[in-house]
């Protein structure tokens, strides 16, 4: 893959230039979906999210089969701001492990946080490398 390829696909996750999803919730639901991890993934803190990119990765056959293993597929969420982080984590920006699940149409659950995706955001593919190189995986 060319360099300038390697770049347009980075700057689709930084600058949210990837296609439009109807996944995410209202403000209203918010309080709602926070019930709902804590009701039924208590060992989970949640994050509210805003401003938010899933990430899809083009990976191999082998990487998928691996992740499948261990219970998870090859997507995060790179998301721009984060609206309230139970764990009190201390970061503006977040970018989560590996989907694990996804429920309600807007809990992305990686292996340690359930993610509430607030408002509308953009989906994206990219290539491994991408991924690897700026995110640092």
């Amino acid at each position: 893959m060319e360099i300038s390829e390697l770049l347009s696909q980075a700057d689709r996750v930084f600058n949210r230039d990837g296609d439009h999803c109807d996944f995410g919730c209202t403000e209203n639901a918010t309080p709602e979906m926070i019930a709902y991890v804590k009701e039924n993934f208590p060992s989970y803190p949640f994050c509210v999210v805003s401003d938010w990119v899933w990430v899809d990765i083009n990976v191999s056959k082998e990487m998928v089969e691996a992740l499948e293993a261990r219970g998870l597929k090859p997507s995060v969420i790179y998301a721009h701001r984060v609206i309230n982080d139970e764990a009190s984590r201390a970061f503006t920006s977040v970018r989560t492990t590996f989907l694990q699940d996804f429920q309600q149409n807007c809990i992305f659950q990686s292996r340690n946080t359930a993610y509430i995706l607030y408002g509308r955001g953009t989906r994206v593919t990219v290539d491994s490398a991408v991924f690897a190189s700026i995110f640092f995986a």
